[in-house]
């Protein structure tokens, strides 16, 4: 064995884990001075925001024509949006109650923030979001009106992309869409060096309760997903398909096993293709239409995932979210799963975004960053088991569900 093949390259996730812990080391041990190395932190976090408002432009475009494609295509597009939109929102809503109930925020103290509300006139909030510059809503960094011109923008270009014209500006927007993702790649690599310095500041400012906090965290999330996994996922199989949850996990576990292992959805989808079709029964035609758009929208993971960011935040800096700002942290983690998906350190993106949309400092993004490889591997499994429930689910509503090929022991 030469010595190029004996060395395996260390994961970027690894990366960030390390330098997670080695910064907490560093601020334990030095303590207040770790604020001289901070600056490492600040520029990471400039580079951050610098990515947000094209990724999230271009991505959503390219996500919803995609959405929109699938729509088109009468009932099965039809059935799985329909699973999409609630299988999604009670994903976050579920991420929403747990942030709520565990309270990971609370006990550290970052200082006091005041953040615009987003919602005392529920209906003057919704006309707000519409920008009446787009290319403003650029410049003061709007985001909720760049997604909603995203989205517009979306929606039209999906109604053409048959044409010549249409398939020339989609893409552009494919292409445009690969460009910044590389740029988030770039950024994202650098990400060990901004989590070390940055983490080694809050530690050597606050000790230990970051750590606690995190764990809540974690904790959080945790619940979130099993929440989705044994309870949501079970219940719709039970009540809506009407097959055995039990007999359909059996059916795709080795899929799930492959997102756990390899915390991707793309890579996952030959095989989660393969599983759905041979094992759980869903006509390959059906398979064909909704796995690989669904690979790429259908997160409910991301969706748990992105409200208790914000709600771990807000307990932070002890801000009070009003009814309305919920509801719109539910609808943008609904959007934002997916608008980035399949984008390096996607969760980490959002994360930021949802922050700058509720006004909150970006501090907490690299503690989810040093974390996030604990969070991911969940995150893909429950990602693909969601993609598999809705093409099982849509197939059993259209009668078209082969229940032998379901039911057999495996």
């Amino acid at each position: 064995m030469t010595e190029q093949t004996a060395k395996k390259p260390i994961s970027l996730p690894l990366k960030i884990l390390i330098a997670m812990v080695l910064g907490a080391a560093l601020g334990f041990v030095i303590g207040e001075k770790a604020t001289y190395i901070q600056f490492i932190g600040d520029v990471f976090i400039r580079l951050l925001k610098m990515c947000i408002y094209p990724l999230i432009f271009v991505s959503i475009i390219n996500g919803i024509s995609q959405v929109a494609d699938m729509s088109r295509l009468k009932k099965v597009g039809g059935y799985f949006l329909v699973y999409w939109a609630i299988a999604s929102t009670l994903a976050a809503t579920t991420g929403l109650v747990w942030a709520f109930i565990i309270k990971p925020g609370i006990g550290i103290k970052l200082g006091a923030k005041e953040v615009p509300e987003v919602d005392v006139d529920l209906l003057q909030s919704l006309v707000n979001w519409v920008p009446n510059n787009p290319f403003s809503a650029f410049a003061e960094g709007n985001i909720l009106q760049i997604i909603v011109f995203a989205l517009i923008c979306g929606f039209i270009l999906a109604s053409f992309k048959d044409t010549v014209h249409g398939q020339r500006i989609f893409d552009m927007f494919d292409s445009l869409n690969e460009f910044f993702t590389r740029i988030v790649g770039w950024v994202i690599a650098l990400a060990p060096y901004g989590v070390f310095a940055l983490v080694a500041n809050i530690t050597g400012t606050l000790g230990s309760t970051v750590l606690y906090g995190l764990g809540k965290m974690l904790m959080t999330q945790y619940l979130a997903y099993g929440t989705v996994i044994v309870i949501i996922y079970p219940l719709i199989l039970a009540f809506i398909a009407k097959v055995s949850p039990l007999q359909h996990f059996r059916n795709i576990y080795p899929a799930m096993l492959l997102a756990f292992s390899t915390c991707s959805s793309s890579a996952t989808l030959p095989l989660t293709m393969k599983s759905t079709k041979e094992r759980a029964g869903v006509p390959e035609d059906m398979v064909n239409l909704i796995a690989p758009p669904a690979a790429t929208i259908n997160m409910h993971a991301c969706a748990a995932e992105m409200p208790i960011y914000a709600v771990f935040a807000a307990q932070i800096y002890g801000v009070d979210l009003p009814f309305t700002s919920l509801l719109v942290i539910i609808a943008l983690g609904i959007i934002m799963a997916a608008g980035v998906a399949g984008v390096p350190g996607g969760g980490i993106i959002m994360s930021a975004v949802l922050l700058q949309v509720m006004g909150l400092p970006l501090d907490i993004v690299p503690w989810i960053a040093g974390i996030y490889y604990l969070i991911d591997m969940p995150n893909t499994m429950i990602n693909v088991t969601g993609d598999t429930v809705g093409m099982v689910t849509v197939a059993s509503l259209m009668k078209e569900l082969d229940l032998g090929v379901f039911n057999a022991k495996k």
